[in-house]
């Protein structure tokens, strides 16, 4: 005769807890995720720093100015960003099976990954914002330097810095997380399935632009577009690589 358990049922804790639980797995190694961006980014500054004053050492005259105008086309203001590539495949390849391993649902990991990104981008780009506009504060005062107002932050608006870099952001965590779940999914040969799909899709788009006539008004609808409206149409890709990386983990194997 078999026996019934009359032991109440351990409940499961609710959806929006373990959602919670996924973003505090993302950031129980807060070095990842803010730490060594933001130490990149003080790397980055320093040498900006050093390099201005090499100029003002060497330089004199008008030269001087000229060339202090000249780090206004310097890319080391963007230089934390590209670490937040190996954030994007670290958040598949070392929290996903993680996670799952604590019950949490592959929907869960989602939607928790999702909200950690977007945590972090909005942290990340407030704070570069903040420093945008101290530094264009420096500038009004009289001494020229760029390194956070290079490239188009230069005339941006700080609403303008702050969307344009949280969308970036979002689109690398995004891409990278997207190419990771595929690789866990399909491995070797899905990579490359996905990237001869890339390279079709944009040679496609480029190929009927050309042919049917079409490509001017779209180059000069692309040039006519504000800078907060080019950076924002960036999150739709952003929200299609996300798509796509979630349709992938929702069959990947936990294990090699």
């Amino acid at each position: 005769m078999t026996a019934i358990s009359t032991d109440p049922a351990v409940a499961r804790t609710g959806t929006p807890r373990r959602i919670t639980n996924v973003m505090r797995l993302h950031l129980v190694n807060r070095v990842t995720y803010i730490g060594i961006p933001w130490i990149i980014t003080a790397v980055a500054l320093g040498i900006s720093i050093i390099v201005a004053l090499l100029i003002v050492a060497s330089v004199s005259g008008p030269d001087q100015q000229v060339a202090l105008e000249g780090m206004g086309y310097s890319w080391a203001v963007l230089s934390p960003l590209w670490y937040l590539a190996v954030v994007g495949v670290q958040a598949v390849n070392a929290v996903f099976p993680f996670a799952l391993g604590f019950s949490i649902t592959r929907r869960e990991y989602a939607l928790g990954t999702l909200l950690t990104y977007v945590a972090m981008a909005a942290f990340n780009a407030t704070g570069w914002a903040i420093l945008t506009e101290i530094e264009r504060a420096i500038n009004a005062a009289g001494v020229t330097f760029h390194h956070f107002t290079a490239l188009w932050f230069a005339d941006a608006g700080v609403g303008t810095v702050w969307l344009s870099l949280f969308s970036l952001q979002l689109l690398i965590f995004a891409v990278t997380s997207a190419f990771a779940a595929v690789y866990a999914r399909w491995r070797a040969l899905g990579m490359v399935v996905l990237w001869v799909a890339v390279a079709v899709v944009l040679i496609g788009i480029v190929a009927f632009a050309v042919l049917t006539g079409t490509a001017p008004p779209i180059i000069d609808w692309l040039f006519g577009l504000s800078t907060a409206s080019l950076f924002a149409a960036l999150l739709v890709p952003a929200v299609l690589a996300f798509a796509l990386g979630w349709l992938a983990l929702r069959w990947a194997p936990l294990r090699g």
